[in-house]
């Protein structure tokens, strides 16, 4: 019975372009591959708690492992159809690559293309010129790549990146790349399982060995992540031979097995998806999802819960659409909060991510019905050829204009000619020195100690070394490394490392200044404050000064002053703001009772940059004078103004 309504809701959905009858697909000078429809099941699973978890990380706190999922499913389809070919004698790189092609580009297309319309309305320039080189990145399939060459204090947040997720598809793509010459070399030498188990422990182990010290090369590139595909592929080596596990596929003896399997599969993937945590992701963590679904596509279409769960035909049509649905799921999520951020500040978020899902899987059937399906049918000759060149050259199109973008500066054409000068992209860090500059080596030592909100005092302290004599040092925590005692930091490692630079640094210069800084409302024990400065005072430091957070904006205080000569534009560009986020102040209050107690010195940036009118943001009408790079760090002319107003307290 249940089968027979499956076949009738397959029919219709053949009739509207939805669903596929699971039969066995035929592809023109391509291998037989039987349908299973518990695998697009297994892929409704993936794609759900991926959108769960970015629509609300508290409902689904382990959903990025979805993509996991979606890994292990593409080793096992893939070396299906590259094993089959082999066997058959019918595989061929080119239509491997072109298939590829069709499969892949056509929704990637649809999505950069109107992810740019969208962020021309949207976007300020200096993240619009960031979705350029993302753009670029996602259309070379490296967005992984550049996403882990970002990583770092200076680089923009998750949320306001509507292609970050396009570093899956990077790694998925590179997998393409490589996995196809491997498995011909292995089947020539007869050596394929063997050679793949010990490839994908190889790979498994290296992201254990690197999840603590480097977890974002585990998390972004392929190394680490290579084992995962390399499940699916394991599976696709056994059913070439019609075997599941130890045991024949079609066996009737076997169900109950499979059964179980099915089941501890499913809890598997349940578990990760609830309770895998992002800090320290792949690591052992993966084993879950990858596990599981190694587990259920194991067990065979005919096990209980892939034959009535996994297969039922609404999870089957959530999993045909399912590229499309990534594909759009992120970009309307971060827009769509951006925009209602700008016009609302963060009310309504919550409506905005529902608004954002919903449109999400309208547009991923439209995409589906009327791009995907209707160039996925021209499966061979000159049509399908012509298709295929036109989709990469589109591409490619796509991939230079990017590019373009990012280098005009993310388009300021696009607002009035009062305020494009301010909106020209800001380089964030770019005015950095070194960590050990003694451009002076007369007059008192002064060692900045802290976290990119000390960091960005150097650029100010460096000019003022041209009328002040004093050596300058920096003694950094890198990202996330708290500069504070007893803290446990999510990279131990690399944190200890940190420390033990910073204490030798320390040991070499004996400084007779320290200047502690920190993003402090980021931390919840700043008592531990005491802890630094008592450390500091014990090895004989003549003067401790601590410096307080900046304000700390909503948005850009580039997007702000825009939305203040928008509302008002008869008065011009204002030069002080309003509008920061005030539990700042609670901290900064916090902060001066703090160091009162320990008799060091309290600098407060709400002192020097605030009144009654508002915060200073801009010193002048080119960009480069905006006080702050981003929503809380100095820019250089920012730091130089600040350090000038400081500069007394600093050295009294």
């Amino acid at each position: 019975m249940w089968r027979s309504r499956m076949f009738r809701f397959a029919a219709l959905g053949q009739e509207l372009g939805a669903v596929p009858a699971p039969t066995t697909v035929k592809r023109a000078g391509m291998p037989e591959l039987p349908y299973r429809a518990d695998v697009d099941g297994l892929r409704a699973i993936a794609v759900l708690a991926v959108i769960g978890f970015h629509a609300n990380p508290s409902f689904m706190p382990g959903g990025f492992a979805g993509v996991d999922i979606f890994f292990v499913i593409s080793g096992f389809l893939i070396a299906s159809l590259i094993l089959t070919g082999l066997k058959g004698g019918s595989f061929s790189f080119a239509e491997f690559y072109a298939r590829r092609i069709r499969r892949l580009f056509p929704a990637l297309i649809v999505v950069l293309l109107a992810t740019w319309v969208l962020g021309w309305f949207i976007l300020p320039p200096t993240e619009y010129a960031e979705l350029g080189r993302h753009t670029l990145a996602g259309a070379g399939f490296a967005a992984n790549i550049l996403n882990y060459a970002e990583v770092g204090y200076f680089d923009l947040p998750a949320a306001a990146k509507p292609l970050l997720h396009l570093w899956s598809l990077g790694v998925e793509e590179q997998f393409y790349i490589v996995f196809p010459a491997l498995l011909l070399l292995l089947w020539r030498y007869k050596a394929l399982s063997s050679w793949l188990v010990l490839i994908g422990l190889a790979s498994f182990a290296l992201n254990i060995a690197l999840v603590g010290s480097h977890p974002s090369f585990t998390f972004y590139l392929p190394l680490t992540r290579f084992w995962e595909f390399i499940a699916g592929a394991l599976l696709a080596c056994a059913h070439l031979y019609g075997r599941t596990f130890a045991l024949p596929v079609h066996s009737a003896s076997a169900l109950p097995l499979h059964d179980v399997s099915a089941a501890i599969g499913m809890l598997l993937i349940l578990a990760g998806i609830s309770f895998a945590r992002e800090d320290a992701f792949p690591g052992w963590w993966a084993l879950l999802p990858v596990l599981g679904t190694f587990l259920i596509i194991g067990a065979g279409s005919q096990a209980w819960l892939n034959r009535v769960v996994l297969a039922h035909p609404k999870l089957v049509f959530v999993g045909l659409i399912s590229y499309p649905l990534y594909l759009w799921h992120w970009p309307l999520l971060v827009l769509a909060r951006t925009a209602i951020r700008n016009e609302h500040g963060n009310e309504y978020l919550r409506t905005t991510a529902i608004i954002a899902v919903g449109l999400t899987f309208l547009l991923s059937w439209l995409t589906y019905r009327f791009i995907e399906r209707p160039i996925r049918a021209r499966r061979s000759g000159y049509t399908a050829r012509r298709t295929t060149a036109a989709l990469g050259a589109s591409l490619a199109v796509i991939a230079v204009v990017g590019f373009a973008i990012a280098q005009i500066g993310g388009l300021t054409i696009r607002y009035p000619k009062e305020v494009q000068a301010l909106l020209t992209p800001l380089a964030a860090g770019a005015d950095d020195p070194p960590a050990d500059e003694s451009k002076n080596s007369a007059g008192p030592k002064l060692l900045v100690y802290g976290d990119s909100h000390a960091h960005h005092l150097l650029a100010g302290l460096r000019l003022l070394q041209n009328e002040r004599s004093f050596r300058l040092s920096l003694a950094g925590w890198g990202w996330g490394c708290a500069p504070l005692e007893d803290i446990k930091p999510n990279d131990q490692e690399k944190c200890r490392k940190l420390a033990a630079d910073n204490d030798a640094l320390f040991a070499e210069l004996k400084p007779d200044i320290v200047v502690i800084g920190a993003a402090w409302p980021q931390y919840k024990h700043l008592q531990r404050i005491s802890d630094t400065v008592r450390g500091f005072q014990r090895l004989g430091v003549s003067r401790i000064v601590v410096v307080g957070s900046v304000p700390a904006w909503p948005q850009p205080p580039q997007v702000m002053l825009y939305k203040a000569y928008r509302a008002d534009p008869r008065h011009g560009v204002p030069d002080r703001l309003s509008g920061f986020d005030t539990r700042t102040l609670a901290v900064d209050r916090q902060l001066r009772d703090i160091t009162s107690s320990l008799g060091v010195a309290y600098i407060s940036a709400y002192d020097a940059l605030c009144n009654d009118n508002g915060c200073l943001v801009r010193l002048g009408d080119a960009a480069k004078d905006i006080v702050q790079v981003d929503l809380t760090h100095f820019s250089a002319a920012g730091s130089s103004f600040f350090v000038r107003q400081i500069a007394q307290q600093i050295f009294e």
